[in-house]
């Protein structure tokens, strides 16, 4: 189908987290295979569920099962689930805190606007603390953390240290990090064996909770294709061949309608069919608006990606950022046989000299390049990549230089340089 969504911003973005929207949500979050597996399940349960293949479904090699039956490992949102199921938890906070699941980053971070997010959607802010503190409860440690230095603190508590002495210690990483252990002291006001052995221990944490739950998951698969038209401009549209298409079956509905459950299953089928197309609806709005702001990212090359934060798209659209994120969410494009992460088309610029603004993704590419250029004699440490890029106008510190290259699984100089001596 060809995209032509209204893009006309609406009046207001607030949101009503009711039962249906709820469910809205949760279905805009999924990915492609989940979403398919819970269709099949929810047809399976309810008969005025009717769903028809993917377009397509039966192409391709011979055995080859479609995306939709293809095995997933459980994701992070789905462990988190099954052990808030298990918590002593009050049914409005349970149902918060499981809505707060789909906004769980692949490293196991809550985006930093839910919990505001969910107050401006009418829920209490006492329930929106003790749900993010039953999230935190989770394994793995530091699960639902909103910042580096909560996620550390988070897992220095599992390992048995005062919570708030652990909090005070990871506000200060800087001074942990260098072992400044007499700045962090006087800072701190915590004695020195206590600060001795936060710095043992803080080697053994790590920055990324989600990745280290991770069961080698699968990538997304692209519900969005965009192709280059004659004309040289670039469009988008949804693939049909991923997720099953669900519709409401009237026939049986009036075929039913005297019956006790007939009420509830029409009910539940109308709301998971209307939910169906609201994501569509948003997927397409979404693919839309990034093709229309990105084309020069397509045609000329990464380099050319403009800087937007997921707020800024929310406002440019009129939805709420919620719905942005969770569409974003473990959702992709396909382009050129190369696929492309939606998340890749949200980042902040970061502070730059140059001529034109700057984003993480760009940052990242060049720090691959700078380290694929190395030899034995010319390994790179973190802060002589960051050097190299101030020099190029990019105001980087040498912890982000490092934030980036864990990011890209690229080891440290000392890994790198041991590596290339082997080498030679």
């Amino acid at each position: 189908m060809g995209l032509r969504p209204d893009l006309s911003p609406r009046p207001s973005q607030g949101l009503r987290l009711t039962p249906g929207l709820r469910q809205g949500l949760a279905i805009l979050r999924m990915p492609a295979t989940d979403l398919a597996a819970e269709l099949r399940r929810a047809a399976d349960e309810n008969p005025l569920i009717r769903l028809s293949d993917p377009d397509g479904a039966a192409t391709g090699a011979p055995g080859t099962p479609p995306t939709s039956e293809i095995a997933a490992p459980d994701s992070l949102g789905e462990r988190l689930r099954r052990q808030l199921a298990l918590m002593p938890l009050a049914p409005p906070v349970a149902a918060v805190a499981r809505f707060l699941c789909g906004d769980i980053d692949e490293d196991g971070y809550l985006d930093e606007e839910a919990a505001g997010n969910l107050e401006g959607m009418g829920v209490a802010p006492d329930e929106v603390a003790a749900a993010i503190e039953a999230l935190q409860a989770c394994d793995p440690p530091g699960v639902g953390a909103r910042s580096l230095e909560e996620c550390l603190a988070l897992q220095m508590r599992e390992h048995g240290m005062e919570e708030s002495a652990a909090r005070a210690v990871c506000a200060r990483l800087d001074l942990l990090a260098e072992r400044r252990l007499d700045d962090l002291g006087r800072a701190t006001g915590l004695d020195g064996a206590t600060l001795a052995g936060m710095a043992r221990l803080l080697p053994r944490l790590t920055p990324r909770p989600g990745a280290s739950a991770a069961q080698d998951p699968l990538p997304p698969a692209p519900e969005i294709i965009v192709e280059e038209a004659p004309d040289g401009r670039v469009a988008a549209t949804l693939d049909g061949r991923i997720v099953p298409r669900a519709e409401f079956d009237t026939r049986l509905a009036r075929e039913l309608s005297g019956q006790k459950q007939a009420a509830n299953l029409r009910e539940e089928a109308q709301t998971l069919v209307g939910a169906l197309r609201f994501r569509e609806r948003t997927l397409e709005t979404l693919a839309f608006f990034i093709v229309d702001h990105q084309a020069r990212f397509f045609i000329e090359g990464p380099e050319h990606l403009v800087p937007m934060t997921r707020a800024e798209m929310a406002e440019a659209l009129g939805l709420h950022p919620s719905t942005v994120g969770r569409a974003l969410a473990d959702k992709a494009l396909s382009y050129r046989g190369v696929v492309h992460p939606l998340s890749r088309f949200v980042s902040r610029p970061l502070p730059s000299n140059g001529a034109g603004p700057v984003t993480a993704y760009g940052v990242q590419r060049h720090i691959r390049r700078l380290i694929e250029a190395e030899t034995p004699c010319s390994i790179l440490s973190d802060e002589e990549i960051a050097a190299i890029l101030r020099r190029e106008g990019v105001d980087i510190a040498r912890r982000t230089v490092a934030k980036y290259r864990q990011g890209l699984t690229i080891p440290s100089s000392f890994e790198r340089r041991k590596r290339k001596a082997q080498q030679v």
